[in-house]
């Protein structure tokens, strides 16, 4: 069996798999070569993600210092600016503030002798702001910063990513952080209006200040908050309640044809399409309450991801109807042992909150449902907490309208349909040791019961009823809220 690749596994500490992403590491025989400056950057990594997880703050000390070790040995044998500025910055953090100061100055000397290596101008200058932040030199620092986001003014997760990176260093160092404003992007805007309601060609629109906008097209008030987030520079994110033919059809349409190619521009021109499903039916008051919480839930993490602030134009009342669907499955295939595992996995969600549909073998996965994705996300952590040191485990999730039907072989209620499909679909993405569910789930989860950090985009897979890509995140686990 070939040797896990370096990127693979880094894909898996993303996934927050860290555990499964470390034993890959050690099966490839990474963790012994002292010869390979990539293996390295991705050992310090690792043992960054470790010490973020860590119980106490020795241990978390512990883990920046060796992280910082295995970056310093990288750049020993390839000279470069990325990993001998995280020498520094986890130097700091591991209560080593000489060491720390040392290797920021090769840093800044490193710049001053290569001023061709190969990294974009704001990685250059954000990596000598962070050289010259670590020196205590935070008026030099505040200027690169500025030339580094204006070479890049709307790189807007790297400025996301730095921000982060500085507001622990000024922790540390002390003193007032609020010059790194100049890191934070505009604000994420949830827009949403009366669909029902007669649209009024005149009515006026504020998107002041807004840098993201997520919400649907209906003819009237959305459709011309649409069209001013656009002309004003803004990136729309466009979340409809069914696809984009079956709502123009019931929202757009009636009001004639003016508003249609308003609502074919605006779609057009949007910076993303997400389509609540099931696709390919008329969206009713449940679908578009369901649309509009998940655009709300999507503007709370897109500012999250960020570093920046969310705002709605009005707040959203509904209650939703949805099932929040989990998908286990529990590794070493069907053949023995198979009804013992599945045993352990039920001992598990019987200590979690009572789901709305009881738990049941569907194939090789598990399906059980809950009310809402706070109780599920729960369920899903318990059973992670539980297991994951004894069991190979797959945890997926899903919420949305998802069909039920009375199982006439054993009298139960089963999910049904297009949800089971995607739930299905996702813990078959999923790598063994994380929990990752669907960015309707992150974003219904964000609106209704939020926590910090909560959950984190991922990638996305292929819709299997020909619709948009339906997008993962990965939830954090028990261990690491």
């Amino acid at each position: 069996m070939s040797a896990t690749p370096l990127s693979t596994i880094i894909a898996l500490a993303r996934a927050g798999a860290l555990d499964h992403a470390w034993a890959q590491f050690v099966a490839a025989g990474h963790d012994r070569d002292e010869g390979d400056p990539a293996a390295l950057t991705v050992k310090g990594r690792l043992l960054k993600d470790y010490a973020l997880r860590a119980s106490s703050e020795a241990e978390r000390r512990r883990f920046y210092l060796q992280s910082a070790e295995c970056y310093r040995a990288s750049a020993a044998l390839q000279p470069a600016t990325y990993p001998l500025i995280n020498a520094a910055s986890l130097s700091l953090l591991s209560g080593d503030r000489e060491r720390a100061e040392q290797i920021a100055g090769e840093v800044l000397e490193r710049i001053a002798r290569e001023p061709d290596e190969p990294e974009t101008p704001y990685y250059r200058a954000a990596t000598e702001a962070e050289a010259l932040l670590l020196l205590g030199r935070r008026e030099e620092a505040r200027a690169m910063l500025e030339a580094a986001v204006a070479a890049a003014p709307r790189a807007w997760e790297d400025h996301a990513s730095t921000l982060r990176q500085f507001l622990v260093i000024q922790e540390v160092l002390g003193g007032d952080s609020a010059w790194l404003g100049l890191l934070r992007p505009p604000r994420s805007l949830h827009y949403s209006a009366d669909k029902e309601a007669e649209p009024d060609e005149g009515e006026a629109v504020s998107v002041a200040g807004i840098g993201f906008g997520f919400g649907a097209l209906a003819a009237g008030s959305e459709l011309l908050t649409a069209e001013a987030l656009l002309a004003s520079g803004a990136e729309l994110h466009v979340i409809l309640p069914s696809d984009a033919a079956s709502f123009a059809a019931r929202f757009v349409d009636p009001f004639g044809a003016t508003w249609r190619a308003r609502f074919d521009a605006a779609l057009a021109a949007a910076e993303s399409l997400r389509c609540v499903r099931p696709l390919n039916r008329t969206p009713g008051a449940i679908e578009t309450a369901l649309a509009d919480r998940i655009a709300h839930g999507a503007a709370l993490l897109n500012a999250e991801r960020l570093m920046g602030e969310a705002v709605q134009s009005r707040p959203a009342t509904a209650e939703l109807p949805g099932l929040a669907l989990l998908a286990i499955r529990v590794g070493g295939g069907t053949g023995s042992g198979l009804e013992d595992r599945l045993g352990e996995v039920r001992l598990a969600l019987a200590a979690a909150d009572e789901p709305a549909l009881a738990p049941h073998l569907n194939g090789e996965m598990i399906l059980v449902g809950y009310a809402d994705c706070t109780t599920a996300a729960a369920a899903a952590r318990s059973v992670h907490a539980g297991l994951r040191d004894r069991l190979v485990l797959q945890i997926a999730g899903h919420y949305g309208l998802i069909d039920r039907v009375r199982d006439p072989f054993s009298g139960a209620v089963r999910p049904a349909g297009s949800g089971v499909d995607i739930a299905a679909a996702i813990v078959g993405a999923s790598p063994p040791g994380s929990i990752c569910v669907s960015d309707d789930f992150a974003a219904v989860l964000a609106a209704t019961g939020r926590r910090e950090g909560e959950a984190s985009w991922i990638g996305e897979i292929q819709a299997h009823d020909g619709g948009p890509a339906i997008g993962l995140c990965t939830l954090k686990s028990a261990a690491t809220l």
